[in-house]
């Protein structure tokens, strides 16, 4: 009989948050997932060889069991203030439900310039104010409005900017504004479910796997020059298994963020190095401890370990003054000098719809290396390494990372 191949690329990845250690979920959220996905079973065994008269190994024994991920993707927004919650730990969501939580009172149509809602609270101010209206629908769409709203009730609102709206709403519709995620680390995570179908879309024949109390064991938040903003979440899970049919996948209908789109502080200043940075890295650790095992084949529970934020960036050399912190003390440096230099970092991205956005700040790090630019013919400009960690300023910041999400969830993570 003919061999029939199952596609490398029919598969899918979910995530779910679990209630408690033991009870997993069913995932809601997918991701689309890029090169560099994986996931393996992390088996220990052992060989036993007895005295039996023989030269032959008497038995294989398994010691362990558990599962090692690695989940690459270019996150959306709502993806990605649960995978920082995730990361960060329980309890680290801190929201500001959105200001504006209101309903149209009529329906638009394509190319309207103008809706009416029932309530102005939050409209009352001046300027523009970015609003979602009929959020989590195929005709969801967000559009920046004139404020403040006009009318004794209902309420008009203009779009900006000679601006038109891109689809019809129905009247009592939601529109509601940006709800604010203010995530910092914590002591310890949840436990989350994460499901993955090898070839099991479709009606293919391949392994629907679910994995059991999962912690993040790392985050690496990525961007370069002219790309998107990309993760790669490393999770360690303790329990799985197989399922009898893939889940059906629903994709966030947001956009990425683009590296373009991103606006740098680097040691409170936004010019000079802050203009420059080509690439970056911002890595979380939570250094989990996956020894804890006791009667059953499989880990008895995961903690977070220590915590450590590095931050590395490649940029184009303004001038030496990340050389002279670093290795003379400070900016204006001339010496050999004991002193770490300390920094900060605040890099926010925020999409074109003035809605979505990400902002990332570590309030101290310390930098560890720069590598100093090296002379060349071709007289192309000079680049430069940055290393560097964050930390809590011995015990006077009360995080080391923030992450700040702007998206449409109105609900903690």
């Amino acid at each position: 009989m003919p061999i029939v191949p199952i596609r490398a690329d029919n598969a899918y990845v979910g995530i779910g948050k679990q209630s408690a250690q033991g009870t997993p979920v069913a995932p809601s959220t997918f991701v689309r997932w890029l090169d560099g996905t994986k996931f393996e079973f992390d088996l220990k065994v052992e060989e036993v060889w007895e005295g039996d008269g023989t030269r032959r190994l008497s038995q294989v024994i398994k010691n362990n069991q558990s599962v090692k991920s690695a989940i690459v993707f270019n996150p959306r927004p709502i993806e990605l203030g649960l995978f920082e919650t995730a990361c960060m730990g329980a309890g680290s969501d801190a929201i500001t439900v959105p200001t504006v939580s209101t309903q149209l009172s009529a329906g638009t149509s394509i190319g309207a310039t103008t809706i009416t809602v029932s309530s102005n609270t939050g409209l009352t101010g001046s300027g523009t104010i970015a609003l979602m209206l009929t959020p989590g629908s195929a005709s969801e769409e967000v559009a920046v409005f004139t404020v403040p709203a006009t009318g004794s009730g209902p309420y008009t609102l203009t779009v900006a900017n000679s601006g038109t709206l891109k689809n019809a709403h129905s009247s009592s519709d939601t529109v509601v504004s940006q709800a604010t995620h203010v995530v910092t680390d914590q002591s310890d995570g949840s436990y989350y479910t994460i499901e993955y179908g090898l070839g099991s879309l479709n009606g293919a024949a391949g392994p629907t796997i679910r994995i059991a109390d999962c912690k993040i064991e790392s985050i690496k938040r990525s961007g370069k020059a002219g790309m998107l903003l990309e993760y790669t979440v490393d999770f360690h899970g303790i329990a799985t298994t197989s399922q009898g049919s893939p889940l059906t996948v629903t994709l966030e209908a947001h956009q990425p963020f683009l590296y373009t789109q991103g606006v740098w502080t680097v040691n409170s200043s936004t010019t000079g190095d802050a203009l420059a940075v080509e690439s970056f890295d911002i890595t979380q650790k939570n250094n989990l401890d996956v020894g804890i095992q006791t009667e059953q084949l499989t880990l008895a529970a995961i903690i977070f370990g220590n915590l450590s934020i590095a931050v590395t960036a490649s940029l184009v050399m303004q001038n030496p003054q990340l050389i002279a912190l670093t290795y003379w003390g400070s900016a204006t440096g001339t010496t050999d000098s004991q002193t770490i230099g300390a920094g900060a970092l605040n890099l926010k991205f925020t999409q074109a719809d003035q809605y979505h956005s990400v902002q990332f700040f570590v309030p101290t790090m310390h930098y560890k290396k720069i590598t100093e630019p090296t002379p060349k013919k071709d007289g192309k400009a000079y680049k430069i390494g940055l290393q560097s960690e964050g930390t809590s300023n011995q015990g006077a910041n009360s995080y080391i990372l923030q992450t700040t999400v702007t998206n449409s969830q109105t609900t903690a993570y």
